[in-house]
């Protein structure tokens, strides 16, 4: 398939940009803590997005069409303080049911491709105990666990099962810890396999900067003989994982703006050389180590605020559980399922604030495989995406 001259990309995305500029959505009022909050707290957000592909190669050599798409996703939920202490909440989302990763919908695919499915799930369902630095959750959440991306973690993705965090001053910094024992979503509405995730995390603020370093597992046993985990890619429903993760960041500021520099890397320390052969285990036996370096420059809390980033990622195959991290970076998968490890690249970001609860969001990436993603490939994949998008919340 040929691919678009670059001239009519650069088109695409300034009408892109056009038509974003001009959207509308009434003022919402912003989020904001209260000593003592309402018995019931409804809540919800808006997202717009137009989204670009174009440049992708699939591992046999086959280029991809170009795509654009706009796309939408919609969150409301329910938060309902019981006591001071006690709490519980619910959120429904959009999304389809097979998909435990986007909660977006197409709209409109400008290439001819497939609009919808227009499907809404529970990914939130939880009740929660809070005092001091303690909190405990048991329901569906997202995890207790610390991360400044989503390369390794994401919080689109939320488990069943029960969680938790302690967090008290230690010196003149801050010591977290966290655990949680949950059931891996398959879709939005099965679970197959089960994990135990945990992290230590310490926090300190100087005059002018800032540090904070953590180290967490992500231990998993997978259930091969559940047949709704057959719709995990990468044969993630019969393959255990034992990552350890650790992040460092630091902060301060430069030219009046706080700049934060941070770094992941994860390593998954299972052994897969007993794996059968040909299987996607056993091609990537050796891949099992990623990291991420970012740098994130500028502000985003009030009206008029601007921020960039940059984020370098190099992600091999096994450095992480494809079905529960980030599905941005590419078009890697199918329509419902994305399996963005094997790959390294770039990400830009520009997000501008309009008012605390709205903002304008464009993320560009550039993405090749590290390896041959499976036997008798001959090409490594390959792609790039531009995004911009319009948030609101309410």
């Amino acid at each position: 398939m040929k691919r678009r001259p670059r001239n009519a990309q650069i088109t695409r995305w300034l009408i892109v940009a056009i038509v974003m500029s001009f959207g509308h959505v009434p003022a919402a009022r912003a989020q904001e803590d209260d000593a003592e909050p309402p018995l019931l707290d409804p809540y919800g957000d808006f997202r717009l997005r137009m989204e670009q592909d174009w440049d992708s190669r699939q591992g046999d050599g086959t280029e991809l069409d170009d795509r654009l798409r706009l796309r939408f996703r919609l969150r409301g939920g329910l938060i309902v303080n019981v006591t001071e202490r006690w709490s519980a909440r619910v959120q429904l989302r959009s999304g389809p049911h097979d998909s435990q990763q986007s909660p977006h919908i197409t709209i409109y695919d400008f290439d001819g491709g497939a609009n919808g499915p227009y499907q809404f799930n529970f990914d939130y369902w939880y009740a929660s105990y809070r005092h001091e630095g303690l909190e405990i959750w048991a329901g569906r959440n997202e995890l207790s666990f610390d991360h400044q991306d989503d390369l390794f973690l994401i919080d689109n993705v939320t488990f069943a099962g029960v969680g938790g965090s302690y967090r008290r001053e230690l010196g003149q910094g801050r010591l977290s810890l966290a655990a949680n024992y949950v059931a891996l979503p398959a879709g939005m509405r099965n679970f197959s396999g089960t994990s135990f995730i945990g992290q230590v995390a310490y926090d300190r603020n100087w005059d002018q900067i800032g540090f904070s370093a953590a180290a967490g597992v992500f231990a998993s046993r997978a259930d091969p003989d559940d047949p709704d985990g057959e719709l995990l890619l990468t044969e993630n429903n019969t393959r255990d994982y034992d990552l350890l993760n650790l992040q460092v960041q630091f902060r301060t500021t430069a030219f009046g703006q706080p700049l934060r520099l941070g770094a992941d890397y994860s390593r998954n320390l299972r052994d897969y050389s007993g794996a059968p052969a040909g299987s996607f285990s056993e091609f990537h036996r050796d891949h099992l180590d990623g990291y991420v370096v970012e740098a994130l420059w500028g502000a985003s809390e009030d009206g008029g605020d601007f921020q960039l980033g940059y984020y370098y990622s190099h992600v091999e195959a096994l450095a992480a559980n494809s079905s529960y991290i980030q599905d941005d970076w590419a078009r890697w998968g199918t329509s419902t399922q994305s399996r963005l490890t094997n790959m390294k690249g770039s990400e830009f970001r520009f997000l501008f604030t309009i008012t605390p609860s709205q903002n304008i969001f464009a993320r560009l990436f550039f993405v090749d495989a590290i390896d041959l993603l499976q036997p008798g490939d001959t090409f490594l994949e390959d792609g790039k995406r531009f995004r911009i998008e319009y948030n609101i919340a309410f």
